[in-house]
């Protein structure tokens, strides 16, 4: 099996190439959702296709001037179907073969909403269930989600840019410089990955001795503060949870030790000052305070233990290159102790509580 370095190499070419074939791969997508002209888009998703949604649900909501939300497929199932027919359904599922997204499509259909399926496998069992089925364009081999978790956030942006103007939601020039800012960002991700492998080289030990780690954030960097603790907890097993910034401060601090590693995901925008605060309260708790900064100013970029990116016009965009520091780190942390990302206790255990179709 390829290291999770292979997937995040390959990453930035993949999402050129979407942005390039955008109206063939995201046209069909725009077509659908601008013929129903929905007062509101509801993302279905688990694991990793939630965090993907988190992070660009700010961005989605802003660009398109609609209500957002996302949901994990048992919740909508039991729960939370009772939308009005002004609703579009939109599940994601990197496979294609997971049951509870499966089951989410099915009962999108039987309440009769409007509803679409985004896979990286379009020829997965999904197809079985539902009729408008639309491949991101990153291909089927990512075992780790490591090119699928930018790629996919690209996808949603250049959608919802794409429907603002299909809508006349946006204008043209507001589109292409929506469009001009996706690329900034992928145009950044090869040196995000060199800096990352230099900030893991440094900072190893102390993730690797760490009894607990706490990822924070707020807007699109609580989504990637979601996909970081998901990426320590698949790899690693280490206890890794993830925090909005403000429900942070409401309990979990209170478990804090000297031992425990928080890593505080920056990406500007009016979380910032709140986020600075946290940020020096924190080192009355513990010393092992990290940032993913996009920012460029503030009290952590003087810090060693600030990863530092180049700040790009906006911040609702920038999850393709602020995961990346955490997939090096998952990665480097297996190569230093040798461990694969999945021992036998995970495999029997998913074979009991089965959740992919064959």
């Amino acid at each position: 099996m390829r290291s999770m370095y292979t997937y995040i190499e390959q990453a930035p070419a993949i999402a050129r190439e979407i942005i390039a074939r955008r109206e063939t791969l995201v046209g069909p997508l725009v077509e659908q959702f601008c013929g129903m002209a929905p007062k509101r888009l509801l993302i279905v998703a688990s694991g990793s296709s939630y965090d993907i949604a988190m992070s660009m649900r700010p961005f989605m909501q802003q660009t398109l001037g609609i209500e957002v939300s996302v949901e994990w497929p048992m919740s909508y199932i039991l729960y939370n179907h009772a939308q009005n027919g002004e609703t579009f359904v939109l599940c994601m599922s990197q496979s294609g073969r997971s049951t509870n997204t499966i089951e989410a499509v099915r009962r999108a259909q039987a309440c009769g909403h409007h509803v679409a399926v985004l896979t990286c496998n379009p020829d997965a069992p999904m197809r079985e269930y539902c009729e408008h089925v639309y491949a991101y364009g990153s291909g089927t081999d990512d075992y780790y989600v490591a090119k699928g978790f930018p790629t996919s956030c690209v996808y949603l942006a250049l959608f919802a840019i794409e429907a603002a103007r299909a809508l006349d939601v946006r204008g043209a020039d507001d589109c292409a410089t929506l469009l001009s800012d996706v690329s900034a960002v992928v145009e950044d991700m090869p040196e995000a990955y060199r800096a990352a492998r230099t900030f893991a080289e440094q900072h190893l030990d102390a993730f690797v001795d760490a009894r607990r780690i706490m990822c924070v954030g707020i807007g699109a960097g609580y989504g990637v503060a979601l996909e970081g603790a998901l990426k320590l907890n698949e790899m690693i097993g280490v206890a890794a949870n993830a925090y909005e910034m403000e429900e942070f401060v409401h309990g979990p601090t209170y478990e804090i030790r000297r031992g425990h590693v928080v890593v505080l995901v920056d990406l500007g925008g009016p979380g910032h000052e709140r986020m600075m605060q946290l940020y020096r309260a924190l080192h009355v708790l513990t010393d092992e305070v990290y940032v993913i900064d996009t920012v460029g100013e503030g009290l952590a970029q003087s810090n060693e233990k600030t990863f530092a990116l180049k700040p790009l016009m906006g911040c609702e965009l920038d999850a393709p290159r602020a995961v990346i520091p955490f997939q090096v780190l998952a990665e480097s942390i297996c190569s230093k102790l040798d461990l694969l990302s999945y021992n036998l206790s995970n495999l029997e255990f998913e074979k009991q509580i089965k959740n992919k179709a064959n």
